[in-house]
């Protein structure tokens, strides 16, 4: 685990230039250093197996050579460094190094098996040996040799079971670095959801699950996923405000149990346990996990709860991850000003929007909209109450429309709103009511904000995307020409006028 703590989190920091991922990255080195002893048996695995003196290839020079590489990707990515390409080419590094200890560490937990089945081996022959015994020797002798067989026998199970836990130990750790990697490919919350599902299969067979994760707003934890739970599918509660959480609220893994008596959250399932873990990644807690069991008293859950945490921390991490390409993203797509979509975006939509609209044979509408004398007030009052009239107008657009619609800031004081499923006469009633809501902006005393609107549509006033905003343009043109504050349509196209 220190040694992914180390790689994702100078990982994270190479593609974000976040500190706050620098302290796994901190926590996993400490922790490699305080385990010397344990490398130190790794060496002396990887010298024996190989055959070469102590000291040729060792496990520690591997990790010494992975966390130099991982020390030049962070410096590479330290605000100011000119290696940007250079941080690719550690990425790339340290993933083989990476490869090669897992591999390593797998041949390891596989010798120790053989260890132990060799050594089922010899209680076999020593078996043999003692029946031969019976036969020549007397009550005596086989009565000494019965209990030592007996002494032998236990230690035999003891040392199966011993195998048995390294084997299982082995597998769940190949789980969760395999979890781990997958979850670094994730591109959103769809495929990460794909991920927790698999893994918790395999590794939590015959128990339930959900993943909830915060909504912007941080005020309800919405359901994301749900595996084995198709028994109690359809009273699954798909929101669970955070205050009904005793897991959230003590920051701490929670069990739900089914007994009298027991503290249970108010979204609990009847007839089920539960335990909750709180999904907390670099300070924030990014959702919940919840691992069901039929078994009211939860005893079983108790048995599996490292093993969950430890799933809890991986999804954690790709969580904190995906929040944070999200919210870059989010950034690229938006006016910082207004928190409109820029243009970029408006014509990546306005495309898509134009060819959903043709194939299902509907209408779409595009608003443009410009701020009346909006230079004459910023000269006036300063961009300071300009900025703040931008602000508070976009507010008073996107309380007019629906969640369907698109808002953007075209450039400068123009705006412009894309309304699939509209026609004409809709487009214009809600340019109306657009206006309206713009007209009693009013951010300082005095000062009087007021719009002209142009309205265009598909197929009525436009045959393209292209046509339908100059359409709309000149309609906003005309209303400027009309005296402002005003909303006008754009003419209908000819081939649709009927003689």
């Amino acid at each position: 685990m220190a040694l992914l703590d180390i790689e994702s989190g100078a990982r994270g920091y190479a593609l974000s230039s976040r500190p706050d991922y620098l302290q796994p990255y901190s926590v996993g080195s400490q922790a490699l250093d305080d385990n010397r002893a344990t490398l130190g048996k790794l060496d002396r695995f990887v010298a024996e197996r190989s055959g070469s003196a102590p000291g040729t290839q060792t496990v520690s020079s591997l990790i010494a050579h992975l966390r130099s590489e991982l020390s030049k990707m962070i410096s590479a990515a330290q605000p100011g460094s000119a290696g940007g390409a250079e941080q690719f080419v550690h990425l790339d590094r340290t993933k083989a190094t990476m490869d090669t200890l897992r591999q390593i560490m797998g041949q390891f937990l596989t010798a120790k098996a053989g260890e132990a089945t060799r050594a089922e081996d010899n209680v076999a022959a020593l078996q043999r040996l003692l029946l031969a015994l019976q036969i020549i020797s007397g009550v005596a002798i086989l009565t000494a040799l019965f209990l030592a067989f007996r002494g032998l026998v236990s230690q035999s199970r003891a040392r199966a079971a011993a195998m048995a836990e390294a084997v299982q130990n082995r597998d769940q750790i190949g789980h969760l670095l395999s979890m781990a990697d997958m979850l670094q490919s994730a591109m959103g919350y769809e495929d990460a959801n794909a991920v927790l599902r698999a893994t918790a299969g395999r590794l939590l067979s015959g128990f339930g699950g959900a993943l909830y994760i915060f909504n912007n707003s941080r005020d309800r934890l919405d359901l994301s996923t749900a595996w084995n739970v198709d028994d109690v599918g359809m009273s699954h509660p798909q929101v669970i405000p955070p205050s009904q959480c005793w897991a959230l609220k003590r920051g701490k893994p929670h069990i739900n149990r089914g007994t009298y008596g027991a503290l249970r959250c108010s979204h609990a399932l009847d007839g089920q346990s539960a335990l909750e873990i709180p999904m907390l990644a670099r300070g924030e807690v990014y959702g919940l996990l919840q691992i069901f069991s039929d078994d009211p008293t939860g005893a079983d859950l108790e048995t599996i709860r490292p093993l969950a945490i430890a799933l809890a921390d991986s999804m954690s991490l790709a969580l904190s991850s995906i929040a944070l390409r999200e919210r870059l993203r989010n950034q690229a797509l938006r006016d910082p000003l207004t928190g409109l979509y820029n243009r970029r975006f408006m014509e990546e939509v306005l495309e898509s929007f134009a060819l959903q609209a043709e194939r299902r044979n509907a209408p779409m509408s595009a608003i443009m909209i410009d701020l009346d004398h909006f230079k004459k007030l910023n000269d006036q009052h300063g961009h300071a109450v300009g900025d703040a009239v931008l602000r508070d107008v976009a507010a008073a657009i996107l309380s007019a429309l629906r969640k369907s619609d698109i808002a953007c800031r075209y450039g400068g004081e123009e705006l412009i709103v894309l309304l699939p499923d509209s026609d004409l006469v809709t487009a214009r009633t809600k340019a109306e009511e657009i206006r309206k809501r713009i007209a009693e902006v009013s951010p300082v005393e005095g000062v009087v904000v007021s719009a002209s609107l142009g309205v265009a549509s598909i197929p009525q006033t436009s045959a393209s995307p292209a046509d339908l905003l100059t359409m709309a343009d000149a309609a906003l043109y005309k209303a400027k020409q009309e005296g402002r504050n005003r909303v006008e349509a754009a003419p209908a196209r000819m081939a649709l006028v009927k003689p």
